[in-house]
């Protein structure tokens, strides 16, 4: 009985702990969208949370990591989607699906979206879970990248992982741009992502082989006998 009482405990506290930092980035999230991220104290924060300050930072160092809490939620799950319903289509296609429900993810919340663009590219010591995020759209890119090699789109000697570099940089550049213009919506920005894509994928398909030229044999005619 004391163990299983030992377990009951230690859950509750797990959930009292989930609750705490669910509360805790729904109010900087609030926050960082109605004031902007450098205006938001922590103090608010746990205000608005209804927790201590020593509470917050009991469960986050900054504001800096509640910030890629929200990227890891928001960008996290959106990759899970995109990847989740690639069509079976050409690459580029799959491209402007991958990249298009990210857009829309950004899309959700332009204010938040703009404090990502802001403010990750500098977070120094909370890098780990940004990392991790990256690095599983890479993988997921990579893979993407290998089997339009296999279908024959890509020449073999491209490196995946460069490309898929590439790929979100393009991608990334064409957020900026798009949340910095004014446009409402992504597909009003121009250059448009799908033109920036196309131009970065010209060249990289296999080369055309030759036909093989069928060479006729000529028979010579017969001779004939006197």
């Amino acid at each position: 009985m004391a163990a299983a009482g030992v377990i009951v405990e230690l859950g509750r506290a797990e959930r009292n702990k989930r609750d705490k930092r669910a509360r805790l980035i729904r109010a900087a999230r609030k926050l960082f969208q109605a004031k902007g991220f450098e205006a938001t104290t922590t103090s608010e924060i746990a205000e608005l949370a209804d927790v201590a300050k020593g509470t917050l930072f009991f469960h986050v160092k900054s504001k800096e990591a509640l910030l890629v809490m929200m990227f890891q939620e928001d960008v996290g799950r959106a990759i899970e989607r995109a990847f989740a319903k690639v069509p079976k289509a050409p690459f580029i296609e799959q491209l402007i699906h991958v990249f298009g429900v990210m857009l829309k993810q950004n899309q959700r919340d332009l204010e938040l979206a703009r404090i990502f663009v802001r403010e990750l590219a500098f977070v120094r010591g909370e890098r780990h879970s940004i990392d991790m995020v990256m690095e599983d759209l890479f993988g997921k890119l990579s893979a993407l990248i290998e089997s339009a090699k296999d279908r024959g789109e890509i020449a073999r000697d491209i490196d995946s992982a460069r490309l898929g570099s590439n790929l979100f940089a393009l991608y990334f550049s064409f957020l900026t741009l798009w949340l910095g213009s004014g446009a409402p919506s992504p597909e009003t920005h121009r250059p448009s992502l799908r033109e920036m894509f196309e131009l970065q994928l010209l060249g990289l398909s296999p080369p055309t082989q030759p036909a093989s030229r069928t060479r006729k044999r000529k028979h010579s005619a017969p001779r004939q006998t006197s």
